[in-house]
């Protein structure tokens, strides 16, 4: 079996792992927005001292701009998720990962110049088709795609879709490896100045409050840098595979409602049924997205 094939399955599976432990910790660990966000980032320093055992680290001197505006978009798309990970289940906010596709299509068709197939818009379609579903519980009613969160989730994708863009830009001048570290040292900089004032500097946490974090991020790092080493090799294939933290996460959410219901959430076996149909549908359209329509 190949290398990128394996690395986009491991990537896959510690993404899941890191999305399942970010549920975790804002119901067990750390209940408010901005303290959860503020240690998000500094439990993320420690591994950005690692990166440079594995790559040459290079002074970004034509890409501080564009390493800036990919820093403040992902943590905008961040402030959004962390906003809304205290009222959404990790079954319903994981398949949202794969709106960024229909995101990242759209944004490079309209300031990229790339095509845009006319049938990605069934398949865009399809992903918001599937959200709606993917965002039903007990109740059954379409109204709870509606909520706040909900809307939260998808800004989350679409920050992130545009700060991907300017990765992109950034990785023109960059391998990913200064590119993580930069981009790190960027946002560092801007939550330390930033969090603090709107947090009016209440961020006590313990070191036990703070370790689910640092799993996250362990996990996080592990991800993106199995999903870099897979795309050297090949990028199709290992972007699809990539596609699978979201099943996996419901997966496991499911098993976990069974034998574990405290841990991150509980339903009836109707609400994962139409969960897992949606979360098909969605994963589907983001799919041929991937393959170009």
């Amino acid at each position: 079996m190949p290398n990128y094939i394996l690395l986009s399955f491991l990537a896959a599976v510690s993404f899941a792992i890191a999305a399942i432990f970010e549920k975790f910790t804002s119901k067990h660990a750390i209940k408010e927005r901005w303290p959860l966000l503020f240690y998000y980032y500094l439990t993320f320093i420690p591994f950005i001292f690692l990166i440079p055992f594995f790559g040459k680290i290079q002074i970004p001197v034509n890409s501080w701009l564009n390493l800036f505006f990919y820093s403040l978009f992902f943590f905008v798309g961040n402030i959004c998720f962390f906003t809304a990970i205290f009222k959404t289940d990790a079954s319903v906010f994981a398949p949202f990962f794969q709106l960024q596709a229909a995101f990242v299509a759209i944004l490079a068709f309209l300031f990229l110049g790339e095509r845009f197939s006319l049938t990605n818009y069934l398949w865009i379609s399809l992903i918001l088709a599937g959200a709606i579903l993917v965002s039903l519980d007990e109740r059954m009613t379409f109204k709870t795609f509606f909520q706040k969160y909900i809307l939260l989730i998808i800004l989350w994708q679409l920050f992130h879709a545009v700060s991907n863009i300017f990765a992109g830009f950034a990785l023109r001048k960059m391998d990913f490896w200064n590119l993580t570290f930069w981009s790190s040292i960027v946002s560092t900089i801007l939550i330390l100045i930033v969090i603090p004032f709107f947090a009016r500097l209440k961020l006590k946490a313990s070191f036990h409050q703070l370790k689910p974090l640092f799993i996250v991020n362990l996990f996080s790092f592990i991800g993106a840098n199995s999903l870099f080493a897979a795309f050297q090799t090949n990028l199709t294939i290992s972007s699809t595979i990539s596609l699978l933290t979201a099943p996996i996460v419901l997966l496991v959410s499911i098993i976990l409602s069974k034998f574990k219901p405290e841990f991150i959430e509980h339903h009836n076996g109707k609400v994962y049924l139409v969960r897992i149909i949606a979360g098909i549908i969605i994963l589907f359209g983001a799919f041929k997205i991937s393959l170009g329509g």
